[in-house]
């Protein structure tokens, strides 16, 4: 026999309104903690004291950047006319600091394209942030797997201060996809980023192009197969750890370490042709695991 609930109607109404003035005084709470957050915000910004010399190597920075930009289409330009094919090059930095160009020979090529943050204090050109936009590539520290062709070469000389490339191996595209990997799929409310970890959501969203596991869409990109393109952007972009900053001892190392491989690996000026530097990308995968 179920007993009843012998409660005065009185104390379950006080009971629920309780309950609902709680949440409102929580929400409210919240409500105005993060408008305290945001007022200090502001005031810093309108407060924060910015020198003279700051916004002059701003302003410097951007015009040397949109420079490179006019001199990358001009040369483009001039490619496409006939007029020079030459300056058309990947150069590509070895480990032992020495550095070698070869001619882009139009071969398919995979790579596997990483945000970086740019130059510092430079405002961000309009063509550049539609590349990155295009390439999915829109905050730092993300990455895509990417075919270089003939049409792609030159819009990665336009983002070239702001990515790095290299050529993956097997198993650090498998080490990607396998570990790292996310997906978009449609929820009730609206959509929502997974982990892949199921081959039957692959079937369903690749099993008309004959792609019905994890293993299928890592050959289709090593192989730079027809659907290449199709598993790519089935594909979230890769988000990647943030480098090392700050005071302690492991960011101080990090930075004496850096400060030495570019004094061991000086960059010369090539802004005409606007070359894309190719690093060991199989060494930087290992590093994010």
């Amino acid at each position: 026999m179920v007993e009843l609930n012998s409660n005065p109607e009185i104390l379950l109404r006080k009971r629920k309104n309780a309950d609902r003035v709680r949440i409102e005084k929580q929400e409210a709470a919240r409500k105005r903690a993060e408008d305290r957050s945001r007022s200090k915000k502001l005031q810093k910004q309108t407060t924060r004291f910015v020198r003279a010399e700051t916004v002059v190597a701003r302003r410097l920075a951007t015009d040397r950047e949109h420079t490179r930009i006019k001199r990358v289409t001009k040369v483009e330009k001039a490619k496409l006319e006939g007029e020079s094919t030459d300056k058309n090059f990947i150069e590509k930095v070895q480990a032992d600091g020495l550095k070698e160009k070869r001619l882009y020979d139009g071969k398919d090529t995979l790579y596997f394209v990483i945000r970086v943050s740019g130059p510092h204090g430079v405002k961000i050109p309009s063509k550049v942030i539609k590349v990155l936009n295009l390439l999915r590539l829109t905050h730092v520290n993300t990455a895509v797997f990417l075919k270089l062709t003939e049409t792609v070469y030159p819009l990665l000389k336009l983002i070239s201060p702001y990515v790095i490339i290299g050529q993956p191996s097997l198993a650090s595209v498998r080490n990607l996809i396998q570990k790292r990997a996310t997906v978009t799929v449609q929820v009730e409310e609206g959509t929502k980023s997974v982990k892949l970890n199921d081959n039957n959501l692959v079937e369903e969203q690749l099993g008309e192009e004959g792609i019905i596991c994890v293993e299928d869409i890592i050959h289709e990109i090593m192989s730079l197969g027809e659907n290449f393109k199709r598993c790519s952007y089935f594909l979230d972009p890769f988000q990647l750890k943030q480098d090392i900053v700050g005071f302690g001892p492991l960011a101080k190392l990090k930075k004496l370490e850096k400060r030495e491989e570019k004094k061991e690996n000086k960059t010369y000026s090539n802004a005409g042709a606007a070359p894309v530097l190719e690093v060991d990308i199989d060494e930087f995968i290992a590093q994010q695991n």
